[in-house]
């Protein structure tokens, strides 16, 4: 493999993004850390890599924005910034520089407030740069992993948008995912919208309607696509290998129970894009921003899997 790569934002600078990339770059020999390149903004990334030849670095500024380091300040010029840093890996990305990208936590709220209008996620910002259509967030661990079929809506706004489309995308990238990475055809679980599945149609129709005649067109081309099933206790049947991947519905669904086992080691992954993209699962965490004890494991695994997932 000629690129060998790995771009890797520190985001939101003023989290503990830049500590938890230090503390897991610390984990990789130099023969795996020299591939690695590093976007972000001067200062922080001085503050907790004292040795830059670490790996290679990319600082970025903006003299339109008077931004200080200072760990565990909100402020909207920190939250530009890594908006720029997200912005420059991607040039990285399309100029073929990388084979893939690591992305820290950012602050979506410090990114809209700095005058990026419509700025969602990263999964969405990526998706519309890159024109991938049919991308999904999957959260990654050895022993559960959950495709989201909608990302970051409002409950009440669920109902509305859930279609048979986006259905059929969640479980296309779940069986994508398996077949080309690990040779392997999952078998799948599709949780239901509302309890119990909707209990026949007594508590809610979208579980009939909309979810069971997707599943029934994978069932029947062969594949292993069960559902719509209670999200109560799919869940527990993952953790216990019947079944590889569960697709969850919404965003709350899926991450309470993945967060609540692997918080410290779990990874984001973006299905869909053409290239692989890891993060870890877990948000920007000001409170703790500059204290020395963030815990680096869920960006450790991020990197791995990104070295994993596009070695193929």
């Amino acid at each position: 493999m000629k690129n060998k790569r790995i771009i890797i934002t520190i985001g939101n600078p003023n989290g503990v993004g830049p500590e938890i990339c230090f503390k897991a770059f610390k984990k990789f020999p130099d023969s795996i850390r020299k591939n690695f390149v590093l976007i972000g903004e001067e200062e922080s990334i001085r503050y907790y890599f004292k040795n830059l030849e670490l790996c290679e670095v990319i600082f970025i500024s903006d003299p339109s924005v008077s931004y200080c380091f200072n760990p565990g300040e909100k402020s909207v010029s920190s939250g530009r910034l890594s908006y720029l840093f997200l912005k420059k890996a991607v040039e990285l990305i399309k100029g073929g520089y990388g084979r893939a990208l690591v992305t820290a936590p950012i602050s979506k709220e410090l990114i809209v407030k700095s005058g990026v209008k419509h700025f969602i996620d990263h999964t969405t910002y990526l998706s519309r740069k890159f024109g991938a259509k049919n991308v999904n967030m999957m959260f990654y661990s050895g022993d559960l992993k959950v495709v989201l079929i909608t990302i970051h809506l409002p409950i009440k706004k669920i109902p509305s948008v859930l279609n048979k489309g986006l259905v059929k995308v969640a479980i296309q990238n779940a069986v994508d995912f398996g077949m080309r990475f690990f040779k392997k055809e999952y078998k799948i679980a599709v949780c239901g919208l509302n309890p119990h599945a909707g209990e026949g149609g007594l508590l809610g129709k979208e579980d009939n309607r909309i979810i069971l005649p997707v599943v029934n067109f994978y069932k029947n081309a062969g594949l292993k696509v069960d559902g719509p099933l209670p999200s109560d206790t799919v869940f527990y049947k993952a953790l216990n290998k019947q079944y590889d991947i569960v697709v969850a519905v919404y965003h709350d669904q899926g991450l309470a129970p993945f967060k609540m086992i692997h918080f410290n080691d779990g990874v984001n992954v973006t299905l869909g894009l053409p290239f692989i993209r890891t993060s870890p699962d877990h948000g920007c965490a000001f409170d703790i921003a500059g204290k020395g004890i963030a815990d680096e494991g869920s960006m450790v695994s991020a990197i791995k899997l990104a070295l994993r997932l596009s070695s193929f």
